[in-house]
């Protein structure tokens, strides 16, 4: 593996378990012991009824490209990688809304649509990193319902 040049996440208390997921090949989201609702992104606190306590919910690592953008500008350490893409992506089977924001890998920049099916792959960028990327998943079908939110 060579050095990674690019920017890393930081973890810290709230997402710390988050990272860890990824590094086992699984997305997660904190889920509210007192109302059961998801929690992303990850926080001390439930937005919904300010309890603190809560457990960590397995995600599916499918999901549905709700917008995106092609960076086609050279920025520091991105400078080898334009035009690349990155989109806020809509996580199949969650009861609210859990969007990550990701690279789309795969799929030329000009290809890529609003509504396309997506699946999560882990890249392990370092020995304590691993991050989330998505690519087309099946026939990178778009839906015909278009995206849910």
């Amino acid at each position: 593996m060579t050095e990674y040049a690019r920017p890393l996440p930081l973890p810290d208390l709230d997402t710390q378990p988050y990272w860890d997921g990824t590094q086992a090949r699984e997305l997660r989201a904190q889920r509210c012991s007192s109302c059961a609702r998801l929690r992303w992104p990850p926080q001390g606190f439930c937005p919904h009824c300010y309890l603190w306590e809560f457990s960590w919910s397995q995600l599916s690592h499918t999901g549905t490209i709700q917008s995106y953008v092609v960076v086609h500008q050279a920025i520091a350490a991105f400078a080898d990688a334009v035009p690349y893409t990155v989109a806020r992506i809509i996580i199949d089977n969650t009861e609210e809304a859990v969007i990550l924001t990701s690279s789309l890998i795969g799929v030329p920049w000009d290809e890529v649509k609003v509504g396309m099916r997506v699946e999560a792959v882990f890249d392990d960028v370092t020995p304590q990193v691993t991050l989330p990327r998505f690519r087309p998943s099946g026939s990178a079908a778009v839906d015909s319902d278009g995206p849910q939110y």
